[in-house]
């Protein structure tokens, strides 16, 4: 074993499920941000968290005003597209070339590509002391998702610009 710095410590939980996490502003103006920092909170209700830089993105400003948001797990079909969201560019939704759907349950839009969806009302978001970032909780109200979707199109990021899908599965006998 060999030790890895601190800052590093991190990197070390992966791969991280890949998301595109739709929002939009007070007028309606849809945003599209990826982030690879999420993972389930809660069965009952159904909850989430997504972990988002500490400054105010057009994400955090549109989820404190609106308190909705939409998750759209990324495939690799469409990885390439949802990648292209982090963009500090006007537009980058449209230049993206995803396509945006009106979602079931809440006013931020949903991806058309997403073979899995998880529509959410803001629940909280928690700035802690020294923390880079801020912890959003979701309540989940409405989910769907494509039967057809294979656990080897889900795209997983590992670090920078390499992702992977998962491959093989297999079962691991619990005492219930």
């Amino acid at each position: 074993m060999k030790e890895v710095h601190l800052e590093k410590a991190v990197r070390l939980i992966y791969p991280r499920i890949t998301v595109l996490v739709t929002t939009q502003n007070a007028q309606g103006k849809p945003n599209a941000a990826p982030y690879s920092w999420m993972a389930p909170v809660s069965f009952t209700p159904p909850m989430l968290y997504i972990g988002i830089q500490r400054k105010e993105t057009l994400t955090i400003k549109n989820m404190r005003k609106t308190k909705e948001f939409v998750v759209n797990i990324v495939t690799k079909n469409w990885a390439k597209k949802a990648v292209a969201c982090e963009a500090k560019i006007e537009d980058k939704v449209e230049k993206s070339g995803i396509t945006l759907r009106e979602s079931k349950k809440v006013r931020a839009p949903t991806v058309s590509e997403a073979k899995i969806v998880l529509e959410c009302k803001l629940h909280e978001i928690i700035e802690t002391d020294k923390a880079d970032r801020f912890l959003v909780i979701g309540e989940i109200v409405y989910a769907e998702n494509d039967e057809t979707i294979s656990n080897e199109e889900i795209a997983m990021h590992i670090s920078g610009e390499e992702f992977v899908s998962p491959g093989q599965s297999y079962a691991v006998k619990r005492k219930k």
